[in-house]
């Protein structure tokens, strides 16, 4: 699910309109500003325009507050100055809200953090993106603190910081031909590095649930009275079929990016694509790595078959495109299937009133467009 920032703008979203029809127009040259508002609004998890727009005005009139002293305590951990003046709310992610800041040393973007992005976990994002931007990848640089770390506990939760960068929204789905080619000329470039990497695959990209999970997942949304229940026990068929797509593991690995979705991309000058995340990287291999990003960036809402073709040519400007086979997807199965276990847990039983209507949106969102044996088959056809 796309997610509207914490100060968004009706103007700025007809703009996102606007292009998304262009894209449209590439497949099906009849399209309608009306169709690319209503596409719009489902990225963005919402039913219509109409909806949108409210949920604009309700943002503007909402704005949330950083919580008193938390700019400056995010200064001091991380030895960046004064602050100059108050915090600004960015948006809402999975892992918290980011905060926009000044000091009289720059302007810096706070961010959030899992539990497990540990210190060490950081510097291994640090290692690729320092060789990325090497090999000419656009990326922010981290602020390191005066202990020398990426990650510094504030107020009980981990956070990162970045310099600031003036940058252009992340790119909407489906994706321009121009787009796909751009992308994949970036993981190409990624991929070309091929730094070796001997840490096993993450657990949460290897490990998946049992079949009584699900079912105590669905009796927990049922008891919550979820009006969606009924369509999870509709779509658990389609999940064991993904099941029994397995990971053969591979004897090589190499360090990739592992979460470089649209959402973590923005948009320079002249299409230049800068990486707004690096702290998710780890052991995959190239395959594996494309598996899991052809069903972000070309699988919704539909599969982009021009996209693709796009995708493939750009990549290949960089490396030579590895042979896919449906277990290449194997990864992006397992991290499909445990967000959306997470998503629905976190709907059921949310840790506050941001994450209960993230989480919200992200169930009825993987639900209504599900991950399929029969779309991933189809990003195999070209």
């Amino acid at each position: 699910m796309r997610l509207l920032p914490d100060r968004p703008s009706i103007e700025y979203l007809r703009k996102e309109a606007k292009d998304l029809l262009a894209v449209l127009r590439e497949s099906k040259p009849d399209a309608s500003l009306a169709e690319a508002q209503r596409a719009l609004a489902a990225e963005y998890g919402v039913r219509d325009w109409p909806a949108l727009k409210a949920e604009v005005e309700r943002r503007v009139a909402d704005t949330p507050t950083a919580p008193a002293g938390l700019a400056e305590a995010l200064a001091e951990a991380f030895d960046l100055g004064t602050l100059t003046g108050p915090a600004k709310p960015v948006s809402f992610t999975a892992m918290g809200r980011c905060w926009d800041f000044t000091t009289d040393r720059g302007r810096w973007l706070a961010v959030t953090v899992y539990d497990w992005i540990t210190n060490e976990q950081a510097e291994l994002g640090a290692r690729l993106r320092a060789a990325a931007v090497a090999a000419g990848v656009s990326a922010p640089a981290g602020a390191i603190s005066p202990h020398g770390r990426l990650i510094e506990k504030v107020r009980g939760e981990n956070w990162r910081v970045h310099e600031w960068l003036e940058v252009g929204p992340a790119p909407v789905l489906p994706v321009s031909t121009a787009m796909a080619r751009r992308a994949g000329a970036l993981f190409g470039t990624l991929h070309a590095l091929a730094i070796p990497s001997d840490e096993p695959i993450h657990g949460y990209l290897a490990y998946r649930r049992s079949e009584a999970d699900w079912q105590h997942l669905l009796g927990r949304a049922r008891a919550a009275g979820k009006p969606w229940a009924e369509q999870l026990d509709a779509r658990l068929p389609a999940f064991r079929e993904l099941q029994a797509i397995e990971l053969d593991a591979p004897d090589e690995l190499m360090l990739c990016n592992r979460n470089l979705n649209p959402e973590n991309v923005r948009q320079g000058r002249d299409g230049e694509l800068t990486v707004m995340e690096w702290d998710f990287a780890g052991s995959l291999t190239p395959e594996l790595e494309l598996g899991s990003v052809l069903t972000h960036w070309l699988m919704r809402p539909d599969v982009n078959q021009r996209g693709l073709l796009a995708f493939r040519d750009g990549y290949g400007e960089v490396r030579e495109w590895p042979k896919l086979e449906l277990d290449s997807f194997a990864v992006a199965i397992t991290g499909w299937l445990n967000w959306t276990y997470n998503a629905i847990c976190e709907a059921i039983n949310p840790e506050d009133a941001d994450h209960a209507v993230f989480a919200e949106r992200e169930a009825v969102g993987v639900l209504d467009r599900p991950m399929t044996r029969s779309g991933l088959e189809q990003l195999l056809v070209v």
